[in-house]
């Protein structure tokens, strides 16, 4: 099996059956396969993802949550978050599990909890990856998992674009910090996952 068969294969082996009729069309499967993991190895009981992409990333979450978990979204653009909370409420998740912000994150993130969440997902441009791992040290308790998406560009030495080089200088600014273990995971545009050390 190649490596072209064997990614069909994963995407169609890790394919998320979320509980709604929501199209996923933003985030690959084994991504939110992925998502819905991490959630459920922290028992995740808050977790706060950047990026609300039409609730598919909120959906795997709360697959892998605790029952009472709940999940803070802080999204600029009012109208995906929107869709997002129509597909929570479809799915038949309550209002009191959901924490929606239509805000700019990087005005948001720094108001939220010290140490109040199990769980960060950093899924908008990965130019501000940098910024929120800053904010993701601060708002996990040890133990917490990161999860970084769109990462590729670290792995091709070749690309040589301001942002493709602010991605690779992110993914190696976090493989040396001793407060992360990171991994970086070869899944659709990549993904670094980083776990804070106690």
């Amino acid at each position: 099996m190649d490596a072209k068969e064997l990614s069909v294969f994963s995407d169609a082996w890790n394919t998320v059956h979320l509980p709604t009729d929501l199209t996923v069309t933003t985030v690959d499967a084994s991504v939110l396969r992925l998502l819905a993991l991490f959630a459920a190895l922290t028992q995740a009981k808050a977790a706060v993802e950047v990026g609300a992409h039409d609730g598919t990333t909120g959906l795997a979450l709360f697959q892998g949550m605790a029952d009472d978990g709940v999940l803070t979204s802080v999204e600029a653009d009012p109208e995906r978050l929107r869709v997002a909370k129509e597909a929570f409420s479809s799915s038949g998740i309550s209002h009191g599990r959901t924490r929606l912000i239509p805000a700019d994150p990087h005005e948001v993130l720094p108001r939220l909890t010290d140490g109040g969440y199990d769980l960060f997902l950093s899924s908008g441009k990965p130019s501000d990856h940098a910024a929120f791992a800053e904010q993701a040290s601060r708002l996990l308790r040890p133990g917490g998992i990161a999860i970084f998406l769109d990462v590729a560009d670290a792995t091709d030495p070749s690309k040589r674009e301001p942002s493709q080089l602010s991605v690779r200088q992110f993914t190696e600014h976090m493989q040396a910090e001793e407060k992360w273990l990171t991994a970086l995971l070869p899944l659709a545009d990549g993904i670094l996952v980083a776990v804070l050390q106690a």
